[in-house]
């Protein structure tokens, strides 16, 4: 017996067949499907028959973007695919299985992910902030889910970090992954249209003098929201997600700002890196639907044995 889960982001829809214990047994990726939500649904359902005809399928888990309730899996906002906004993935894939099916927060499954077979599975009090794009996060207090009243809690990306300077500017414009490469491209001229890899940033700064003071700004903003984190919500381990994770420089870069604030030694944590990185979503997916009818029903919380 086998599950299908479904990461489905702006760019791309990552889907992998699975067995119980997170074993990837096939994956395939797509570009994401913007032109419809009918042509959306069909070629998700596609890839599940595609994978019926080979095994039996016990269930389908979905990782979206933006914000997801949690009752239904009913996309309240749905990220960069705008046709997804208030559209309920889970009742439409009904239509066509019987199977469980499971929709969530693509930031919340990555959470999930590294609490149940990742780097937060010994720990009880866990943030996950990630960075890409934009900063996503999640939050877990005593291995719960936190949903908050208007299912937005760990929404990182909106803290605004400089507001005399930058008053309109919040984490997304100063501390993610596309913010770092504007700021390079402003400080080398290159076109806006111009293609710049972060990872080449990273390299290049090791070599080069500007290179790594355009870092350095970007990570005292990125530090200060972690810090912020920490202090708000006192977490027992903070887990770093997102593309540029992989990076080693990252997370010393991100430990030396922090221990040049004062305040750190007085609301420190763990900071690791997220294990998961291209299958968090889907492996999330995965841990979700498989506590569907075993967690304990508290109201804005899911609970991680």
């Amino acid at each position: 017996m086998s599950y299908v889960c479904f990461d489905i982001g702006g760019t791309s829809i990552k889907y992998v067949l699975t067995n119980k214990d997170g074993t990837i047994l096939s994956r395939g990726s797509s570009p994401t499907i913007h032109s419809s939500t009918e042509e959306f649904i069909d070629f998700l359902v596609k890839k599940v028959r595609y994978y019926e005809e080979r095994t039996r399928i016990k269930g389908i888990g979905i990782s979206v973007p933006g914000t997801v309730e949690k009752e239904t899996g009913k996309s309240i906002l749905g990220g960069a695919i705008l046709h997804l906004y208030d559209k309920n993935l889970r009742e439409l894939l009904a239509e066509h299985f019987s199977c469980p099916i499971h929709v969530e927060n693509d930031a919340r499954c990555a959470l999930m992910a590294e609490l149940t077979m990742g780097a937060a599975k010994e720990n009880q009090d866990v943030v996950l902030m990630t960075i890409g794009t934009g900063i996503g996060g999640a939050v877990a207090y005593d291995r719960k889910i936190v949903y908050g009243n208007h299912y937005t809690a760990g929404e990182f990306g909106m803290i605004r970090l400089d507001a005399l300077n930058h008053p309109t500017k919040t984490m997304h414009e100063l501390a993610s992954t596309a913010a770092l490469i504007k700021r390079y491209k402003e400080k080398k001229f290159l076109f806006p249209s111009a293609l710049v890899d972060p990872q080449s940033i990273f390299s290049e700064m090791h070599r080069d003098e500007e290179t790594r003071q355009i870092v350095d700004e970007w990570a005292t903003y990125l530090s200060a929201g972690i810090f912020n984190i920490a202090a708000g919500f006192n977490p027992e381990k903070i887990v770093i997600g997102g593309g540029i994770s992989a990076n080693p420089s990252l997370l010393p870069l991100i430990r030396e700002k922090l221990e040049e604030n004062p305040h750190w030694k007085d609301y420190r944590a763990d900071i690791e890196i997220a294990r998961f990185k291209n299958d968090a979503g889907a492996i999330g997916a995965l841990s979700f639907l498989l506590q569907t009818n075993q967690q304990t029903s508290v109201k804005g919380e899911n609970y991680v044995s």
